[in-house]
């Protein structure tokens, strides 16, 4: 009976080539650990508080108010507006901020009248790096607004007189990348394997 395994002149064939299966095949390998990251970074950042009187116009109010109003409550009602502004100082920025606010109006009869208004505060931003490199940022404002005490009944005038507290926060954000993707984090020192021989110069 003839072998399979061998050819006509005797020499021994090759085995058939055996087809790959599913688990022979290598994973490839998973990333390097020290690959960098993208994070926003501050660039410039400033805080304003303070307390204001806003002189409030009550001529939006419907013909069927009667006088004495009292304001009553006042509250953001969007969010804040801002443009920049000129500033003398070389390591600042200077933010004109317009805030709407939204003031609830009660009349002598009970009745409850909303009006609209804005309230515009200038925002200082010290910067962090020259100003000239702060067009790559993202500016971020918020602000909060409220009443900082009652409000004695108006008149029959055209104004009223709120005092408020204000609160604006600014930032300016750019994204970087920490960490150095294209090298490997430097090996910690070589140690020896056995205790050295301490080294005696006078021996």
């Amino acid at each position: 009976m003839k072998n399979p395994l061998r050819s006509p002149g005797g020499c021994r064939r090759p085995p058939p080539p055996r087809e790959e299966e599913p688990w022979d095949r290598v994973p490839p390998p998973a990333p390097p650990p020290w690959g960098g990251y993208l994070m926003q970074r501050v660039f410039a950042a400033g805080t304003l508080r303070r307390r204001v009187c806003h002189s409030l116009c009550l001529e939006g109010l419907p013909e069927s108010a009667q006088p004495p109003f009292t304001v009553i409550d006042a509250c953001l009602c969007g969010p804040p507006r801002w443009e920049e502004a000129p500033c003398r100082d070389p390591r600042s920025l200077l933010l004109r901020v317009s805030i709407p606010v939204q003031f609830q109006v009660r009349d002598a009869r009970g009745c409850t009248d909303c009006l609209t208004d804005e309230i515009e505060e200038n925002l200082p931003l010290r910067v962090n790096c020259p100003p000239d490199n702060c067009w790559r940022g993202q500016p971020f404002v918020q602000a909060a607004v409220r009443m900082a005490g009652r409000v004695s009944p108006c008149g029959c005038g055209c104004r009223c007189d709120v005092p408020l507290d204000v609160v604006i926060e600014g930032y300016i954000l750019v994204p970087c990348v920490i960490g150095r993707p294209d090298a490997p984090p430097p090996c910690p020192p070589s140690r020896p394997w056995y205790p050295q021989p301490m080294y005696d110069p006078y021996n």
